[in-house]
C-alpha cells in the first residue's frame, strides 16, 4: 500500500492492525470456521475462543459481567442501534422525542437523528465553546422533559479535545435522560475511572486501536432496555441476529488486551512525541498554530493550522511526499468546519490539519516528517505569494 519510508499520522481515521491480532484470527478463517450458535461440535469448540475475546473487551471498557457487550461491525453500526432502539423503547412509549448531538459529532450520530425526523423526532445540535468542548452547561440549556437521549463522542478525533464526560454523565441522571458515548478516541488512550461506567450505552470501532477493521462493539448497561437493531436470530442473547465473524471477534479481543498494556505508553512516550512535533513544528514556523493546547487531548493527536496554505493543497503535496494526515471526511466532519463552529476564524480553520499518532510511530517519524511538512508550507507559500503578486499586477 505505502512505501516503507511513508509516515502514517492519521490513525484516528484507522490503525494498522497489530500482527498477534491478524495471527490470531487466521485459524478462524480456515479450520475453525463454524458457526457459535449451531447446536453440535463445530460450533460448540468455539465457545473458549470468543469467551476469552470478550473477557479482553469488557476489561478494556471497564463493563462488568451482568452488562452486555455485542460484537458489531463498526461504531457506525453501533450508534444507529442506539438511536433507532431508543426510538423504540423510549419515544414510542413515552412521547419523548428529543435527541441531542454536537454540532462537532462525527456523522453517524447526526445522520441517525435526521433519520429520525422522518419520525416526527426532534434533533438537536449542541454548539461547542472556544475551547473545542462540549460543556454540561450547553447541553443542560438544550434538555427538556422531552429529551430522550444524549449521543457524544468522548473525544473529537480531529482536535483531540476531550469532552467533560463525567459532569455530562451526571447532568443525563439527573434528568432522566439516557447517555451514549462512542468511546472509539478514547479507549486504551485515557486513564478513566470505569468502576461506574458514566453511560448507559458506549460504541466503539476496533480498527481505532489496532483491530482489523469490520470489526466494533456496543456496550449496553445492565439496568437499561435495548432492542436489537438486527432482527432475526437469536445470536449474540438475541441483541443482534446473524452470524458474526468469530475471526473478527478473535481479533477485536486481541487488540483489546494489546491497547490495554499500551495504555501506559501512549500516554506518556506517545504524548511526548506529539508535543516534541508541536515544538519542532513552532520552532520551524512560528505561525503555525496549535489548537487547544491548554485544553485536556487525547495524548495522540493534534490539530494545527498553517496560515496562508489551503489544507486541502497541504494534504494532496504530504499524500505525494508519503505523510499521512487527515482533513476530516469519511465519518469525520470537515476539520474546517469543526474549529469553525468552534469560533476559529475562518480562513485559518481551514489551513487546518489534523494529525494522529500510534504506539507505532517513532522519533524518527516525527522528525521525518517535520522536515517534510516544513518543505511543503514554504512551496505552497511560495507559490500562493507568486499569484498574489501576479494578481496585484493585474489589478
Amino acid at each position: 500500500m505505502h512505501n516503507s519510508h511513508s509516515i502514517y499520522l492519521d490513525n484516528n481515521t484507522t490503525t494498522r492492525p497489530s500482527e498477534q491480532a491478524v495471527a490470531k484470527m487466521l485459524p478462524f478463517l480456515t479450520e475453525r470456521w463454524g458457526v457459535a450458535s449451531a447446536p453440535h461440535q463445530v460450533g460448540q469448540q468455539l465457545f473458549p475462543a470468543i469467551d476469552e475475546a470478550l473477557r479482553g473487551i469488557y476489561a478494556l471498557l471497564g463493563a462488568k459481567e451482568q452488562d452486555t457487550v455485542l460484537f458489531t461491525s463498526s461504531a457506525a453500526e453501533g450508534v444507529n442501534h442506539v438511536i433507532l432502539s431508543t426510538y423504540f423503547d423510549v419515544t414510542v412509549h413515552t412521547g419523548k422525542n428529543q435527541y441531542i448531538t454536537s454540532a462537532i459529532d462525527e456523522a453517524p450520530a447526526i445522520m441517525a437523528m435526521g433519520r429520525l425526523e422522518q419520525l416526527s423526532c426532534l434533533g438537536k445540535m449542541v454548539p461547542a465553546d472556544k475551547y473545542g468542548r462540549i460543556t454540561a452547561q450547553a447541553i443542560a440549556d438544550m434538555l427538556t422533559p422531552r429529551t430522550a437521549l444524549v449521543s457524544l463522542s468522548w473525544a473529537n478525533g480531529l482536535t483531540g479535545v476531550v469532552n467533560p464526560i463525567i459532569e455530562i454523565a451526571e447532568l443525563c441522571q439527573e434528568r432522566g435522560v439516557r447517555l451514549h458515548l462512542d468511546v472509539s478516541h478514547a479507549l486504551g488512550k485515557l486513564f478513566t475511572d470505569w468502576e461506574e461506567v458514566p453511560a448507559q450505552f458506549m460504541t466503539f470501532n476496533g480498527d481505532s486501536f489496532h483491530a482489523p477493521s469490520g470489526t466494533g462493539g456496543l456496550y449496553i448497561r445492565s439496568d437499561v432496555r435495548c432492542s436489537p437493531f438486527i432482527l432475526g436470530g437469536s445470536e449474540q442473547a438475541g441483541q443482534r441476529a446473524g452470524s458474526f465473524s468469530v475471526a473478527g471477534l478473535v481479533a477485536l479481543g486481541q487488540a483489546a488486551r494489546e491497547a490495554l498494556d499500551a495504555r501506559d505508553l501512549i500516554c506518556t512516550e506517545v504524548a511526548r512525541l506529539r508535543s516534541k512535533f508541536e515544538n519542532d513544528l513552532i520552532a520551524l514556523l512560528p505561525d503555525v498554530v496549535v489548537f487547544f493546547r491548554d485544553q485536556e487531548r487525547l495524548p495522540n493527536c493534534t490539530a494545527m493550522a498553517f496560515p496562508g496554505v489551503a489544507n486541502e493543497a497541504l494534504l494532496y503535496l504530504l499524500n505525494r511526499k508519503g505523510v499521512y494526515a487527515s482533513i476530516g471526511g469519511g465519518t469525520f466532519q470537515q476539520i474546517g468546519l469543526v474549529l469553525a463552529a468552534c469560533g476559529v476564524e475562518e480562513v485559518l480553520a481551514h489551513s487546518a490539519i489534523s494529525f494522529s499518532l500510534s504506539r507505532e510511530t517513532t522519533e524518527d517519524d516525527i522528525d521525518r516528517a517535520v522536515g517534510i511538512i516544513v518543505e511543503c508550507v514554504k512551496r505552497l507559500r511560495k507559490v500562493s505569494n507568486k499569484w498574489l503578486a501576479t494578481d496585484e499586477v493585474s489589478k
